[in-house]
């Protein structure tokens, strides 16, 4: 009588052999592209990314009456810029900025509107250690500190009331790197020259 069950073992189905092949050209071609297409976005985004190398010594127009020389090894942010108006340079995690506007007011009106628009801006807290400032150049006003979360900064405001004109300088950096920079933002606010473009 039969039970249903195999008198054997089960025979499996022979797996055909597959031969082998070399990976590693098709891994080295693989490599070999994904490294090609992350350089040429790397190189894409240096040449676009709004950095323009400045050499040592050079002048930057900001407007036809105000003009400064960036520290060496700053350079200019084009996205930042607005002709006749502001220029930014950058260098690491630092940044500084020179602007003009004009202004019908006094020096001290200035002063407070721009710390009113710094605290406007974020988080602001001022140090409260105002102190007037005049350079070689002729250049005089009031500058203070300032810090919010993650940057510390320094503005200067010099204003000359003969022409009506108002000169923000402002000088920004990662907390921490403030001390560093500083003396690079005091070359760039000594090298600020009104009047005729230099």
């Amino acid at each position: 009588m039969h039970s249903g069950q195999p008198s054997g073992p089960a025979v499996l189905p022979a797996i055909p052999r597959r031969e082998r092949y070399g990976t590693l050209g098709g891994s080295l071609l693989v490599l070999a592209f994904v490294f090609a297409y992350v350089g040429f976005w790397l190189i894409w985004d240096e040449s676009t990314s709004g950095k323009e190398e400045v050499r040592p010594g050079t002048v930057v127009a900001v407007s036809d009456h105000v003009s400064f020389v960036p520290a060496g090894g700053w350079s200019l942010e084009r996205a930042e810029t607005t002709p006749g108006q502001r220029s930014v340079v950058t260098s690491a995690s630092s940044a500084f900025s020179v602007s003009t506007s004009e202004w019908m007011g006094t020096l001290d009106e200035q002063t407070v509107r721009e710390k009113k628009l710094l605290q406007a801006a974020g988080k602001v807290h001022l140090y409260g250690n105002d102190q007037s400032f005049h350079t070689g150049n002729g250049l005089t006003g009031v500058k203070f500190s300032y810090f919010t979360s993650g940057v510390e900064g320094i503005l200067w405001i010099a204003y000359d009331p003969g022409a009506k004109t108002v000169v923000t300088l402002n000088g920004q950096s990662a907390s921490g790197a403030l001390p560093s920079a500083a003396g690079e933002f005091q070359q760039m606010v000594d090298s600020v020259r009104t009047g005729a473009r230099a």
